[in-house]
C-alpha cells in the first residue's frame, strides 16, 4: 500500500485529516527536506530545499484514499496546471532512519506563497496564533524554581494537571556539559507523563530561550495528550538531533523529580527515577 507524509491540512487535529481516518498512522515524528509556505488560502505548500527541514506525519493509504487526495490537491498525472505535484522522497524519523513516502508540492500553488514557515511546521505555525496555549512539560520545566528565579514564575500559574502523551518515551538524549537533558521519541507501548500549564503568547519567547530553539537545540512541536480523560493539543519542545543517551545531572534529576511529584503517577516517578540512576551507573 502506498505511504504518504502530509505537513498541512492533513495531519492529526486538521481540517482535512478525516480523508486519513481509516489509514493506518506510520510515525508522527518525520521530516523531509523543503521548505514551508503559507499560501494565505488556509492551507500551506512545500517547495523543494536541500537543508530546510518540513515537519510532518506518514500513513498508509489505500489506492482509493490516494485518488481522493489527489483530488483535493489539485493533481492530476500528467496534468499541465496542477496546483501541487505529486512526488516520492525520503521522509526521516527520530533515529535518522529513512523511508520513501509520495508527498505533494509546490504546482501553480507557489507563486503567491512567499510567507515562510519557522520551523517548518504547520501545526506549530497554527497554535502560536493563539494569545493563550498549553505547554507540556515534561523535564526539569516541571519544577517552578527556575521560573522564579528568572522571575517568569506568573506565567505558570494556571497548572491545568498531568498530561499523558501516549506512544512516546523518555530519554535523555540532548548531550550537554552538565550532563543529558530530557527527551520525548515516538515508543511504542510507552507513555510520558508531564505538567499541562496554561500560558500566555508572552511566555513564549521565555521558553524558546530555555529549550534552546534559537540554538537548533529543540524544536517547538505541538502533541496530543490526555488531560482527565480529554485528548488536548499542547505545545512542547523536541531535541533535534539526537544522541545516546547521558547521564543526568544531581540538579537536574532533582529538578525532574521534584517538579513531578504530587501531579505524576508515583510508578512513573519511580521508573524514570530508576532510568536516571541506572545511566549513572553505566556510564
Amino acid at each position: 500500500m502506498p505511504k504518504i507524509f502530509v505537513y498541512g491540512t492533513l495531519r492529526d487535529g486538521e481540517s482535512n485529516h478525516h480523508f486519513l481516518q481509516n489509514a493506518s498512522c506510520l510515525l508522527k515524528q518525520t521530516w523531509v527536506h523543503g521548505e514551508l509556505f503559507d499560501t494565505d488560502c488556509g492551507y500551506p505548500v512545500m517547495k523543494s530545499h536541500d537543508i530546510e527541514k518540513v515537519i510532518g506525519e506518514v500513513y498508509e493509504v489505500s489506492s482509493s484514499v490516494l485518488a481522493s487526495i489527489d483530488e483535493l490537491e489539485g493533481y492530476q498525472m500528467n496534468g499541465t496546471n496542477n496546483l501541487y505535484e505529486r512526488i516520492t522522497l525520503d521522509v526521516y524519523n527520530d533515529k535518522g532512519e529513512s523511508i520513501k513516502a509520495i508527498t505533494y508540492i509546490n504546482g501553480r500553488s507557489s507563486f503567491k506563497a512567499t510567507n515562510k514557515i519557522a520551523f517548518g511546521d504547520w501545526k506549530v505555525y497554527n497554535y502560536l496564533q493563539k494569545d493563550k496555549l498549553l505547554y507540556y512539560a515534561y523535564g526539569s520545566c516541571m519544577d517552578d524554581e527556575r521560573f522564579k528565579k528568572a522571575n517568569v514564575d506568573h506565567y505558570f500559574l494556571d497548572l491545568k494537571g498531568m498530561g499523558l502523551l501516549e506512544e512516546h518515551g523518555l530519554r535523555f538524549s540532548h548531550s550537554t556539559a552538565d550532563g543529558g537533558k530530557a527527551d520525548i521519541v515516538e515508543a511504542e507501548h510507552e507513555h510520558v507523563e508531564g505538567k499541562v500549564y496554561q500560558v500566555p503568547n508572552q511566555a513564549i519567547d521565555y521558553l524558546y530561550k530555555r529549550e534552546g530553539v534559537f540554538t537548533n537545540s529543540y524544536r517547538p512541536a505541538v502533541v496530543t495528550v490526555i488531560i482527565d480523560g480529554h485528548r488536548t493539543e499542547v505545545l512542547t519542545f523536541i531535541v533535534i538531533d539526537k544522541n545516546p543517551e547521558t547521564p543526568p545531572s544531581v540538579l537536574y534529576k532533582t529538578e525532574i523529580i521534584r517538579g513531578g511529584t504530587g501531579i505524576l503517577g508515583k510508578d512513573y516517578l519511580e521508573n524514570i527515577t530508576s532510568r536516571m540512576n541506572k545511566l549513572c551507573v553505566e556510564r
